[in-house]
């Protein structure tokens, strides 16, 4: 066969490398448009892999602007611009449209459209209720262009990435093993990023959890509780080689800390991705026992069809002032009250298929239950930390083991107790008492100043992190924490 299967995929693949820094006019710097692209992506990867928000459109100028500096290039303001805009969207930047081409597809027997960007909205840090601007991060296309050497590894999948790691650490090559870390970390957010995605399309449509093929590959629960322990299996080993390297000389020894800390940020992560995949089971489930009602009908009803075309178009309007009442609504930031779905199921539901339901889904024995963050004891246990925050600058959680065993068992009652501590580790914090986003360690902090109003004083201090250079490990039960301290930045 001349066109084998798999020819339009392969294509994608090679799309967006093939159409980065085409179309855009920049004088003398057209030949060096594709390379002054690729690195902005680069930089804007390693800001998103350490936490940076500083990934505005503006931030992207300034990147642009220093990396044609130091090209030892030259140009104005308006270029920089239009490179930066090029490689956000596709020809109008007022448009802000997806870049698109036709491919041929072996399965059509046609060319198909294939529309992708280079950058997506990163939702988590871009805080518009505050009047922020957009934030962005990466898009799949673009993560394939920065891995694309490794292209065989990503096909394969986290698990492979994790042995080629492990090979690394084994063999003291510090360096390509933070480089490897680095894609861990890449690949763990993209797929957090696609179960967040998968839960918001779930709760906007139901019917998602059958069309969805992308998904986990559709594993079984069991498979996927298996995948997780065998990955952390892998870390297990990963971090066993610790201690083998404390004789190093101290440049080297250090080099090798610095790449544990990061892979103690993949482990967490790992973590928060096992999560997100248990609790978007548990929706499934709940969904599928609690309301089938929600699978049986498929709604045709569109408003520019049924309402503007078939209708206002149509018919016409009695009076002009009646557009307004019809079109003000979908475009006030004040959201009218909606009644819950559940309401909506209970005055539709069908007797007879009501008793057939009850009667084909009795599985309430079997029903996932999700234990909420008990914010009491996280609060009683987190005041202790904090007041040494504010008295010493520092908390070392290896001062946890002075602790009583009736202390111990309330750190250990459930995983978000030593969860935050980790968070705060993992990235810097500021401590601001006016955020209003999802940052569990503000509320944390919100409700520790409401408990001990000493605590405003660190009120915009700075959380940062390091790792003690010593032997101890927190190690209670299967718990095992390296030896970190969290302190206020002077």
């Amino acid at each position: 066969m001349t066109i084998e299967k798999g020819f339009f995929n392969r294509m994608k693949k090679l799309q967006p490398i093939r159409m980065l820094g085409t179309g855009m006019d920049l004088g003398e710097l057209n030949e060096y448009a594709y390379e002054i692209c690729f690195l902005l992506i680069h930089n804007v990867f390693k800001r998103e892999i350490s936490e940076n928000p500083n990934r505005t459109r503006n931030d992207m100028v300034f990147i642009t602007e220093k990396i044609i500096r130091d090209m030892s290039l030259n140009c104005d303001r308006e270029v920089i611009e239009r490179i930066v805009d090029g490689t956000l969207w596709y020809r109008e930047p007022n448009k802000q449209e997806g870049f698109s081409s036709k491919i041929y597809s072996e399965n059509e027997g046609a060319k198909e459209e294939y529309i992708f960007r280079y950058f997506k909205v990163d939702r988590e840090h871009s805080h518009w209720d505050q009047g922020g601007s957009t934030v962005y991060m990466l898009s799949e296309e673009s993560q394939e262009m920065i891995f694309i050497t490794r292209e065989i590894l990503e096909e394969f999948g986290f698990d492979l990435e994790q042995f080629y790691t492990l090979q690394l650490i084994k063999t003291g090559n510090f360096s390509k093993a933070r480089n490897s870390i680095d894609n861990l970390i890449a690949r763990v957010r993209v797929l957090i990023n696609r179960e967040k995605e998968y839960r918001r399309d779930i709760i906007r449509e139901p019917q998602n959890i059958f069309f969805d093929k992308n998904i986990r590959g559709r594993k079984t629960e069991e498979e996927i509780k298996e995948q997780f322990e065998d990955e952390q299996k892998v870390f297990k080993n990963m971090f066993s080689w610790q201690n083998r390297y404390k004789s190093l000389p101290d440049d080297k020894k250090r080099e090798a800390e610095i790449m544990f800390d990061d892979l103690e940020r993949v482990r967490v992560l790992h973590d928060n991705l096992a999560k997100h995949v248990m609790e978007n089971l548990a929706l499934e489930l709940e969904i599928r026992v609690k309301h089938p009602e929600s699978f049986w009908n498929i709604s045709n009803l569109s408003f520019k069809k049924d309402v503007w075309q078939n209708h206002i178009v149509k018919n016409g309007l009695k009076n002009i002032d009646d557009l307004e009442s019809i079109i003000t609504p979908l475009f006030s930031p004040e959201i009218e009250f909606i009644y819950p779905l559940e309401w909506a199921w209970s005055e539709q539901m069908v007797k007879t298929k009501k008793r057939k339901i009850k009667k084909e889904y009795i599985l309430e024995d079997e029903e996932w239950i999700f234990k909420d963050i008990d914010w009491d004891l996280v609060v009683e246990l987190y005041e202790e930390i904090f007041i040494s925050l504010l008295e010493k600058g520092e908390y070392c959680i290896l001062w946890l083991n002075e602790k009583s065993e009736e202390d111990k068992d309330k750190w250990l009652s459930q995983k978000e107790n030593i969860d935050f501590f980790m968070m705060f580790v993992i990235s810097e914090t500021l401590l601001d008492l006016e955020y209003v986003g999802e940052d569990d360690r503000l509320k944390l902090f919100k409700l520790l100043c409401k408990k001990n109003p000493r605590l405003e004083t660190l009120e915009n201090k700075k959380v940062l992190s390091k790792i003690e250079n010593v032997k101890e490990k927190l190690n209670w039960d299967e718990l095992f924490i390296s030896p970190y301290t969290i302190y206020i930045e002077e």
